[in-house]
């Protein structure tokens, strides 16, 4: 059974490669159900594009094998990604034997530094009632959790004959990178003679801050950056967010 998506479209304006004319496709040739605790898994194939190809099921962690393990039911979204940065994605659903459960999960954002965030679990599946419990609490038969920070949460399903499924799943926070991080950067670092070009690294352009992101959330919370100027702790925390969600060029 084969399943076949396009290019998406996705542009790499800095290196001049127009991504909306790549022939980049991907397709899902083979896939194993799951059947309660004993996870199914997901072989795509990449064509088109410029090899070597990386592969993600979760839309932030890549690999190179085309495999994908130790998945439960539920719906993916899996990408493939060329040497020259262009991607292609196709939604698939992994179902589960009759007597599996399927489990999907959903968040919403959290504010910076507060316990504003949700997730919301369905499934279907199993025997008789399903239960569900947070990073290992206790079940119960709600399955929409509130009042959660940014992080990385489990979820855990079961049914009335014990058959358990878990997933994990990532709370971000509402930080953007071009709303709240940018404005930071061009009013105290990328100034005359600091990072507008003077001193390394360079913070002009919102891709030269994602790349970073790692350093300068480590020089910020010293205190070493900006020099000669100083941060609110608003501003800090909100680059630590940011950077913990990952850095994205949101």
């Amino acid at each position: 059974m084969s399943f076949l998506q396009s290019c998406s479209g996705n542009s790499e304006e800095d290196l001049g490669i127009d991504c909306t004319k790549s022939d980049l496709a991907i397709q899902v040739t083979s896939f194993l159900k799951s059947d309660c605790d004993v996870p199914g898994s997901i072989e795509v194939r990449a064509e088109g594009g410029e090899a070597p190809y990386e592969f993600s099921v979760d839309g932030d962690n890549f690999q190179e094998s085309s495999t994908f393990e130790n998945l439960f039911a539920g719906n993916f979204l899996i990408l493939v990604r060329d040497n020259t940065g262009c991607t292609s994605s196709i939604a698939f659903t992994l179902e589960s034997e009759p007597t599996g459960i399927a489990l999907s999960l959903a968040s919403s954002d959290s504010e910076c530094l507060s316990s504003t965030g949700s997730i919301t679990a369905e499934a279907t599946g199993g025997v008789g009632e399903l239960m569900f419990s947070l990073d290992g609490g206790k079940f119960s038969k709600t399955s929409s959790f509130n009042a959660l920070a940014s992080g990385k949460y489990d979820v855990t399903v079961k049914d009335e004959e014990n058959c358990q499924v878990k997933k994990s799943i990532q709370v971000r926070t509402n930080t953007s990178l071009s709303g709240d991080i940018m404005p930071i950067i061009r009013k105290d670092c990328a100034i005359s003679g600091c990072h507008n070009g003077s001193q390394s690294p360079r913070l002009i352009s919102e891709e030269e801050v994602v790349k970073n992101a790692i350093r300068i959330k480590s020089e910020t919370q010293a205190g070493t950056m900006p020099r000669n100027r100083s941060l609110t702790d608003s501003e800090i925390d909100l680059i630590a967010c940011w950077v913990d969600d990952g850095a994205t060029n949101n």
